[in-house]
This record gives structure tokens, C-alpha cells and sequence, in this order.
């Protein structure tokens, strides 16, 4: 029987650092599956890419499949509510450049998305009724050894006091896929330090959208 327990230590974690060329989107499909169609996009399987100038559906999204000219979107990416656009003259696409492994991790805690509740009670209720309302993104943390100089926590700093919305990527062990959103740094690096101890920090990065898994076997 396959295991059930996902490893911590190998676990990759990756923040965008910029974007690729932009490259012209000429079409797209809303249903059964996301795609958009784009000569010499230069995209894989597994990239994390923008999208712009195609109004409600602008956005980071992974990539679960290529075939030539049109790259199809993670299974979770769900356009079949939204009107397919019909003008694609300002719509292009850019790959996500990502950073090194963020090593220094020594802790990850990811704070779920929650449902607001919505009061639809009535004169006719025999008790309060309820129904889900908003999404409350989430947030994630991170823990690690505190080292100010080194490039990825300047940048976690700069990325803060920018108040820049960035791209993130979590890789799991064991076959479990990756985990793909947008964030900001919702507070900047701390650190604590003691006698005969090492210094340590952390940041906490709040969701500015919703996240979305590529499972491996996509």
C-alpha cells in the first residue's frame, strides 16, 4: 500500500522573482477545459504563467499540459461560468522566472481558507439559517534561520516595503503535486535570538488569491 504521509524535508518552496517575454494569446476555451492558444509560447508543463488583457479571466495560473501552440491549464482553474472574450488584441501571456529553493526554511504553516456565514433567517425559519458567503483567503508562514544579507531575505524585505503581490510555488514530496498562488508580505521578516542559540525569523505571506494544486498525475 502507497503511503500516506508527505515528507517535510525536500519539500521545495520557490517565490517569482519576474516574468518572461510576452507572448500574444490568439484564442482560449472555457469549457470542458481552460486553454489558451499562443505561437512560441516556450511554456512546460508545470510553469506558472500571467495572463493579461483577457479581462475576468487575467490571472496566475499553472500549466497542467502543452501541445504545440496551446497550453491547456490545471484541472482547478474553472472558466466555465465566465464568457468566452471575443477581442484577444491586447491579451498575452508570460511565463513566471522563479528563485532558488528557499533552503532555509525550517518550518511551513499554511492557514486555511475559510467560508464567511451568510444570515438568510426568515420570518418562517423555525431557527437561524445560514448559508457560505465570502471566501477569506488565508495565509502562509514561514520559519527560518535568520540571514538579512542573503539574496532571498533581502528580497522577502524588498517585496514588503514595495507592498509587491508576488507569485509563490510549494513542490511536495511523494507524488502529492505542487501548490501555486499569489501573495504579499503581510509581515516582514522578524527575528529573536538568545545566548548560545542561533538567530531565527519568519515571515507571513497573505494570500491575494486562490491557490491551485497540480497534482502530478495531471
Amino acid at each position: 500500500m502507497a503511503t500516506q504521509t508527505t515528507p517535510f524535508q525536500g519539500t521545495k518552496f520557490y517565490i517569482g522573482t519576474g516574468l518572461g517575454a510576452e507572448k500574444a494569446i490568439s484564442d482560449c476555451t472555457v469549457t470542458p477545459n481552460a486553454t489558451i492558444t499562443v505561437s512560441g509560447h516556450g511554456a512546460k508543463t508545470g510553469d506558472f504563467i500571467k495572463i493579461t488583457g483577457l479581462g475576468s479571466l487575467d490571472g496566475y495560473y499553472p500549466v497542467k499540459a502543452v501541445a504545440t501552440d496551446k497550453l491547456t491549464l490545471a484541472d482547478e482553474v474553472d472558466w466555465s461560468t465566465q464568457d468566452k472574450p471575443t477581442d484577444f488584441t491586447k491579451a498575452t501571456v508570460s511565463v513566471v522566472t522563479w528563485s532558488s529553493n528557499f533552503c532555509a526554511i525550517k518550518n511551513i504553516e499554511g492557514d486555511g481558507d475559510t467560508l464567511t456565514e451568510e444570515d438568510i433567517t426568515t420570518m418562517c425559519s423555525e431557527g437561524t439559517e445560514t448559508e457560505p458567503g465570502a471566501i477569506e483567503l488565508g495565509s502562509i508562514k514561514l520559519t527560518f534561520f535568520y540571514a538579512p544579507a542573503t539574496t532571498m531575505q533581502q528580497d522577502l524585505r524588498k517585496k514588503f516595503f514595495a507592498k509587491d503581490t508576488f507569485p509563490y510555488m510549494l513542490v511536495l514530496k511523494n507524488n502529492q503535486g505542487s501548490l501555486y498562488g499569489t501573495g504579499f508580505i503581510q509581515t516582514s521578516p522578524n527575528f529573536s535570538g538568545e545566548v548560545k542559540g542561533k538567530f531565527e525569523s519568519g515571515v507571513t505571506i497573505k494570500k491575494a488569491k486562490r491557490d491551485y494544486l497540480l497534482a502530478v498525475n495531471e
